[in-house]
């Protein structure tokens, strides 16, 4: 009797733990599966929101004036955004930046060497008229295949294309304590300025690079035959890692670290990410948006936090608290971003941005937790 008893018990056992480990595995599925889906809606919306940049921008060099230059501004820094959403995809050896073909070297390279691709004018403080743009006869087109490969060609400062390059074409030298750049239009109007033709050809060519990238990364993402979907989605423990390594590094290594503790130390505009334009909080407000989209999913149940959820309670909810308290963190920036980081020591605004620093480092500690009670280990920094 007491046999068949235990024998009773142990079977009851395997169900419940076949039970628990089905529950376990569909909804990894379903927030691996709502995972690619945002990185596909994520990056079709930069992508299109890239290519309405282009098309302002083809506006402007056909006829430039300072109402189509305000424009293609406005469109850049809508453009900015949407890809700003998209960088918690990053670091995980995806698309974007795999070691075969990635493409966020050209996409997102930075700090810029303004005078890599235009030098100041004789005279000026910044230096003489070289770059690539005025040198005719180093650079004789400027065409795609030239402007990629010469992208950080001598130096990482010597960016050639992507985000960061086009900012400082429409907006120019930001040497001013207050504002952006303010390029003006004429830099762009034949008999108006030296190389003006040259300016027009290049701020087109590098706005149609990067629509070309993101339209790979873009497709990778699609329900194709061969894509990194496919792989992603059929990648078990790797593709699970890769999921938490995004909001990790983004949140640690990148803004809390890179964009944020260096500005900090060195107080030095050149270290603020979107200089030219004093864009550079609504990168952060950008990046922690894709982070919770991430962590939270799109819909209830999708998200890595309900899979730390699965496994750790408290411990999800030590995530969660953590990004709601960086999210608070990161909207308190002060703006611009350049006079922030010149602040005294102790005065509000470099205080808020000293608060956004170790928010995003605990959420960074956070992400890397919740992934270890999954029994994913982290790396600290990025690989490769």
């Amino acid at each position: 009797m007491k046999w068949a008893r235990f024998l009773s018990m142990c079977c009851a056992l395997t169900l419940m733990m076949g039970a628990d480990s089905g529950s376990a595995s569909a909804l990894r599925d379903r927030v691996m599966i709502a995972y690619a889906n945002g990185a596909l809606q994520n990056y079709e919306r930069a992508e299109k929101s890239a290519r309405a940049m282009l098309r302002s921008v083809q506006a402007f060099c056909a006829a430039p004036d300072e109402a189509l230059l305000a424009q293609a501004r406005t469109a850049w820094i809508a453009a900015r955004a949407d890809y700003g959403r998209t960088e918690v995809y990053r670091f995980a050896d995806g698309p974007i930046d795999t070691r075969r073909g990635g493409v966020e070297t050209f996409v997102n390279a930075w700090p810029v060497d303004e005078n890599y691709i235009e030098g100041a004018p004789s005279g000026s403080s910044a230096g003489n008229r070289s770059g690539i743009i005025a040198d005719r006869a180093r650079y004789p087109l400027l065409v795609r295949v030239v402007l990629r490969e010469h992208n950080q060609r001598g130096g990482e400062t010597h960016v050639s294309t992507g985000w960061h390059a086009i900012e400082f074409m429409l907006w120019g030298r930001d040497e001013s304590d207050e504002g952006p750049g303010s390029r003006p239009a004429s830099d762009f109007i034949d008999g108006k300025s030296p190389d003006a033709d040259r300016r027009r050809e290049y701020l087109l060519e590098v706005c149609q690079l990067l629509c070309e990238d993101l339209a790979r990364v873009t497709n990778a993402w699609r329900d194709t035959p061969d894509a990194h979907r496919q792989r992603f989605l059929s990648g078990g423990d790797a593709s699970l890692r890769a999921m938490f390594i995004g909001p990790a590094l983004l949140s640690g290594f990148e803004m809390s670290g890179e964009r944020l503790a260096v500005a900090l130390e060195t107080r030095d505009q050149e270290e603020e990410h979107s200089c030219f334009s004093d864009t550079t909080d609504g990168d952060f407000q950008a990046n922690i948006g894709g982070i919770a989209f991430v962590l939270r999913g799109p819909s209830p149940g999708s998200g890595l936090i309900d899979l730390v959820g699965e496994v750790d309670g408290a411990r999800a909810k030590e995530l969660a608290d953590a990004l709601t308290a960086a999210e608070r963190a990161v909207a308190a920036i002060a703006r611009p971003f350049d006079a922030a980081i010149r602040a005294p020591d102790g005065s509000p605004k470099r205080a808020a941005l000293e608060a956004a620093m170790r928010s995003l480092e605990r959420l960074s500690e956070q992400v890397a937790l919740g992934a270890r009670s999954l029994r994913v280990q982290l790396p600290l920094e990025p690989q490769g």
